[in-house]
């Protein structure tokens, strides 16, 4: 239920916003706004074309943000990327930059790996250039898909907003149920001393 709520309101956002919700939001999360861009774009709140570039000039932000922090040692003591730092290493040596498009599509991995690409002291041109690369690409084919499907994506968010009715009903219910309960319940309790 919160992820179909952080939706809607990632919806509305792009709606009043737009292109720089766009951007922002992309920088933070750069897999389900290009596809939110994409519905958004469809509807013809903005140009679909420069909603690919803000989405995808977003993605490339944050992940040179990433890259940033790790370069500059900001991230020192974190426990957790001391430990896949080393693992990290051994898919670079293997894969060498086509970890950063594989980092897009594998879901969790995005910011560590542009934070070990910036502490490893990788090319920053390099980098820019794989990642941009992989941006707009990774963002043309979400915001495609949101912009093509945008009837279907509607309609499965007026599902969700229906289900979450019925179950908001059904919690209220069944909470009326138990205060009913609990109130009856005593009342025996007092009747019987």
């Amino acid at each position: 239920m919160l992820i179909a709520v952080t939706l809607v309101v990632l919806e509305v956002i792009l709606i009043k916003y737009g292109l720089v919700a766009a951007f922002v939001a992309a920088m933070l999360e750069a897999d389900v706004i290009p596809v939110l861009a994409g519905v958004a774009a469809h509807r013809g709140y903005f140009n679909p074309l420069l909603g690919i570039a803000a989405a995808s000039a977003g993605a490339l932000t944050g992940d040179c943000l990433w890259f940033y922090l790790g370069r500059h040692n900001l991230i020192k003591n974190n426990k957790l990327l001391s430990r896949l730092r080393s693992k990290a290493e051994v898919l670079f040596q293997r894969v060498g930059n086509w970890q950063i498009p594989a980092s897009h599509v594998v879901y969790g991995t995005r910011i560590a790996t542009m934070t070990f690409l910036g502490a490893r002291g990788s090319s920053f041109a390099g980098f820019v250039f794989v990642d941009a690369t992989s941006c707009l690409a990774l963002t043309t084919l979400l915001f495609c898909l949101g912009f093509a499907l945008s009837a279907s994506v509607s309609a499965i968010l007026i599902d969700v907003r229906r289900v979450e009715v019925v179950l908001l009903i059904a919690l209220a219910l069944c909470l009326l149920v138990l205060h009913l309960l609990e109130r009856f319940g005593r009342r025996i309790v007092e009747g019987t001393n």
